[in-house]
């Protein structure tokens, strides 16, 4: 329509013109358009030659319109769909506009002429016979989709659409195949679109044929067999999930990545080496380069697209069949991750003279194919009652990571017991792949060449899927577990390890050379061996003087692969320990005919170590392991009256956790069983080095407190036991990786976490609220409020503290000066001693001496015989003889219903050893462990209301910790109170004042033999 106005105005501007030239001059100008285009219609003249030229302008201006409107279509079109024109500038973008003009007026003229002669122009038909024919023939050359072995021809229906040969889809694509499993032969095509192949077919197919991989369009389908339709494997899970693998590979072969035929054969060896169906693949060779490939598979799908001048290619593959797919990993490496030739060497440049002098560099590196995937669980599956699928557990989280630069399955090994996995990871946080090449070539000199052992992949071992150890952890995790509990004992010889088929545990155990024998308990023997080809390192005794190159063989070893259970309630179990005083004993040896005999009296063992599952496992055995009194009653009878028991407690709790109570159900049964079992000392601490994505926890239970004193050692003792307790190694350096003072010493302390969750037990233990910092609403006096003078009780009892002020009952006394406390710890106090029975005139140490014991007092927070000392006025305060005593710490306070009283209602024979000291009233307390200082050194607190004036007094029977020293303290202070002997300090103070005198009076005597002389 727009179409014939334009017409007639073509028309009718020249007669306008015209006609306005025709008026004065000055006139033109001023006449109105419009009027001049009415006054030339109205000339005979002028609507003689309109009508005259009307017809063929009207047909020329419609050819001129459609051609404009043609062109500017398909420039629109072009600019904002074609993919060669995306980022190109104007003159680019023209270029571009041009070749596909040029390409739509070829194919359009060529579509009519074949639609004027399609009557009965023999040429065309054989011309396009011939190109379905080179067609067919390239098709020839691409693998046919292949049933693998003992498979049946799967029933399936195909759809598919095409686009037309010469449609504008095609305009990107220089080839396009598509093959099929199956020869088909019943087709249902409906007519959706102009053009040969842009047809939508459905077929149905049962055929195990595979001989029209060369059809051009999609193959008909047999008739589908309804009477006998293949069977069914009713073993096959068929669930709404399936697994996604997703490769990236960089560094590939360009003409590799350009050749459709030689990647659908690496596309056709790989399904059918995973052992999967593939229904039929179709590929797309790109302008100007490139191929775009996707196969459907019966069980989903697999497809890939290359990128040849960048030598990358991703591929992607989902199956929901039961077959996994991380074993097909290796495989795709294998077949898509062709290196460009002297991959993975150094080359000179051209033009480089061969002299032999030719130094390698790093931009002279041909990188081989680097491949990153990703492995993923898709869908939904029922849960496992008691238990998990390996990759639903720690190694699915490291199989679905794409980030990793390195990751590399070493081993898959299934035992009667569990599942073995190996892995090797480079994680970007700690290396990349091309550092990890780098140290692969030592004839280059980089930091990397140079210090191999920094870059290697990080080597993880998994057991079901649930993360064991690692490389990168091995020596911090071991040495924790191992060595706290080892120095915890003064002299360990025995020595069993529950677990550890790794043999990271055993290596570390016979590090010691106090060892005589270590008996390994695992039940996995395939573990060991497995352990000992893909995890040599673990079990590495070589450069230990005197051990084998494999801990397994190390002559110490006892190597037991049988159930450790089993093996300790058939040995030390309460029912065993009552009839072992009537039944004879039992020979038990090492050889073949002494295996099923049972040793009753087995030797007891003095640390054992538990190197099992996690507590947090939600498995049957781990249930079995941790609730099972029986066994763990074996355990503690199993060690020798010092021995220590340690045992790895699995990921390390966070202050929001709830209690253990309700939280994790195992470890907090086995933490309660062992306290109430008998075990005197708890220790519980955690490695946060150990490889893990979390700290780790572990606990150490002594059987007597003694060990308290080897578990709280200073830096320097620590490191001085290692000295003397580690084996010598054959290179000269220390055989402890990780483990010394400095990292004992972080261990003494539980983890604020643990004291947390303690304190959320139901019931709140009592010291929660007593020793976690300073209690509010009490009012402190501060220290001004008391002075020093001397005591009331009379001359004997030297100087004491009075208050200046009325203090009423439960308020603190000066509790900032409390902490202010001279320590003498067990060593300390021992030394002295030592040096001075042995070294002649050492009186400034006996001094000093006097003054710890004299003025301080016991604690037993660590060790038996530590001593304290108040360093400000406090230290003055006396004994209150007979329950006279009006302060003291809450836990010794006036209570008349206490057996400690005071000294004059003690009976000795009754009350043989002293006080609690620690006031630890259970084995495990981390809030007593983790505010040691604060318990030893204590703030007092008026225990009745105090007037001005008023001396204090404390009950000194608190005091004593040490059991050898409390009978003669008690018996010392009822002699004061009976006002027969002095204090400690008095006696002191006296016997240094009759000293002074004497030495007085000899200087007198040598004065008059001076005059004399």
């Amino acid at each position: 329509l727009p179409t014939i106005p334009a017409c007639w105005a073509a028309q009718l501007l020249p007669a306008s013109i015209e006609y306005i030239a025709l008026l004065p001059t000055g006139n033109s100008c001023k006449f109105p358009w419009y009027l001049a285009i009415f006054a030339a219609t109205q000339n005979a003249d002028n609507r003689t030659k309109m009508a005259r030229s009307s017809l063929p302008t009207l047909i020329l201006a419609t050819a001129v319109t459609c051609v404009l409107a043609f062109v500017a279509g398909t420039a629109c079109r072009v600019l904002l769909f074609h993919p060669r024109s995306h980022g190109l500038g104007f003159v680019d973008g023209a270029r571009v506009i041009l070749n596909v003009l040029k390409e739509n007026v070829s194919s359009n003229t060529s579509y009519a002429d074949s639609e004027n002669s399609r009557a009965g122009d023999a040429s065309n038909d054989a011309t396009r016979a011939k190109k379905r024919t080179m067609s067919a023939a390239g098709k020839q050359n691409l693998p046919a989709p292949r049933l693998h072995g003992g498979k049946v021809m799967p029933q399936t229906r195909y759809t598919g659409m095409a686009f037309p040969e010469n449609g504008r889809g095609r305009d990107a694509v220089r080839s396009s195949h598509d093959l099929h499993i199956q020869e088909q032969e019943e087709c249902l095509v409906t007519a959706t679109g102009t053009g040969e192949n842009n047809d939508e077919t459905t077929c149905r197919s049962t055929s195990s044929s595979a001989n029209n991989a060369g059809a051009d369009a999609p193959p008909p389908a047999q008739q589908y067999n309804t009477t006998n339709p293949p069977p069914i494997d009713e073993n096959e899970e068929h669930l709404p999930a399936g697994q996604h693998l997703l490769v990236d590979i960089k560094n590939v072969d360009a003409d590799f990545l350009n050749s459709e035929e030689r990647l659908a054969e690496a596309m056709v060896e790989v399904v059918a080496l995973s052992e999967l169906t593939l229904l039929s693949y179709h590929c797309h060779g790109l302008i100007p380069e490139g191929v775009s490939c996707v196969g459907v598979l019966l069980e989903s799908h697999i497809s890939f697209h290359t990128w040849p001048d960048e030598g990358v290619i991703t591929l992607d593959l989902f199956t929901c069949g039961s077959g996994l797919l991380v074993p097909v990993v290796p495989v795709i490496e294998r077949l898509f991750g062709v290196p460009v030739e002297g991959a993975g060497e150094y080359h000179p440049p051209e033009g480089t003279a061969d002299d032999g002098e030719y130094i390698p560099q790093e931009e002279d590196y041909v990188p081989p194919p680097r491949m990153v995937w990703s492995h993923v669980l898709r869908g939904f599956r029922p849960e496992i009652e008691g238990g998990w699928r390996p990759l639903e557990a720690d190694i699915g989280d490291t199989l679905g990571k794409l980030e990793l630069n390195h990751k590399k399955v070493i081993s898959t090994t299934v035992t009667p017991y569990q599942q073995i996995d190996v892995l090797d990871v480079i994680d970007p946080l700690h290396g990349t792949s091309r550092s990890y090449e780098r140290s692969l070539h030592p004839e280059v000199a980089t930091y990397e060449s140079m210090n191999p052992e920094l870059y290697r992949p990080n080597r993880r071992v998994y057991l079901d899927g649930v993360l064991q150890s690692t490389s990168r952890g091995d020596e911090s995790y071991h040495e924790a577990l191992v060595h706290p509990a080892m120095f915890a004992h003064m002299d360990p010889e025995r020595v069993a390890i529950i677990g550890g088929g790794e043999g990271a545990t055993l290596r570390e155990v016979l590090k010691h050379n106090t060892l005589e024998e270590v008996k390994m308990i695992e039940i996995d023997e395939v573990m060991v061996n497995a352990s000992r080809e893909a995890l040599p390192g673990w079990s590495d005794c070589s450069d230990l003087e005197g051990s084998a190159s494999s801990c397994f063989d190390d002559p110490r070893t006892d190597l037991r692969c049988e159930d450790a259970l089993a093996w300790f309630i058939d040995r030390f179990s309460d029912e065993v320990a009552d009839s072992s005083d009537d039944e004879e004993e039992v020979d038990s040896s090492d050889d073949d005919e002494g295996d099923d005999v049972i040793d009753i009296d087995a030797e007891p063992f003095d640390v054992i170590i538990m190197d099992a599952l996690d507590p947090q496992d939600n498995i049957e055995f781990a249930d079995a392991l941790y609730n099972n009194d029986v066994f763990l009653g074996s355990l503690y009878r199993a060690l020798t009256d010092d021995g220590v028991l340690v045992l790895q407690l699995g990921e390390s709790p966070h202050n929001s956790d709830p209690s253990e109570q309700t939280n994790n159900k195992n470890r907090h049964h086995i933490m309660s069983m062992i306290e109430d079992i008998g075990f005197q000392s708890m220790h519980i601490y955690e490695e946060s080095h150990c490889g893990f994505n979390y700290p780790w926890s572990f606990l150490v239970a002594c059987k007597s407190d003694k060990c308290r004193f080897n578990w709280y050692r200073n830096e320097a003792e620590i490191d001085l036991q290692i000295h003397y307790r580690m084996m010598r190694t054959k290179s000269g350096s220390s055989p402890l990786r990780y483990f010394d003072g400095a990292t004992m010493k972080s261990y003494q302390d539980p983890p604020k976490a643990w004291e947390t969750l303690y304190c959320r037990r139901e019931p709140v233990p009592e010291h929660c609220n007593e020793y976690r910092g300073y209690r509010k609403g009490i009012e402190n006096y501060s220290i001004d409020n008391f002075e020093v003078r001397m005591s009331s009780i009379g001359d004997g009892a030297g100087r004491g503290v009075f208050a200046k002020v009325d203090i009423p009952q439960g308020s603190f006394i000066a509790a900032e000066e409390s902490y202010k406390k001279v320590h003498f710890t067990y060593t300390t106090t021992y030394l002295m001693e030592v040096v001075k029975g042995k070294v002649q005139g050492a009186d400034d140490l006996r001094d000093l001496i006097q003054y710890a014991y004299g003025y301080g007092f016991q604690e037993k927070v660590v060790a038996d015989y530590e001593y304290f000392v108040d360093s400000g006025i406090l230290t003055f305060v006396n004994h209150g003889c007979n329950g006279t005593n009006n302060i003291g710490d809450g836990s010794s306070g006036n209570d008349e219903g206490s057996t400690y009283f005071n000294e004059a209602t003690l009976d000795l024979s009754e009350i043989i050893n002293p006080p609690k000291g620690s006031r630890r009233e259970s084995t495990f307390d981390p809030v007593v462990d983790r505010h040691l200082h604060v318990i030893a050194t204590g703030h007092d607190a008026a225990s009745r209301d105090i007037k001005a004036g008023e001396e204090l007094f404390q009950n000194y029977l608190f005091f004593i910790s040490w059991a050898e020293d409390w009978k003669d303290e008690v018996m010392h202070l009822q002699a004061q109170c009976r006002g027969e002997t002095f204090g400690q300090i008095k006696a002191d103070e006296n016997e240094a004042l009759e000293e002074e005198e004497d030495s007085s009076d000899d200087e007198e005597d040598d004065e008059d033999s001076s005059d004399d002389e």
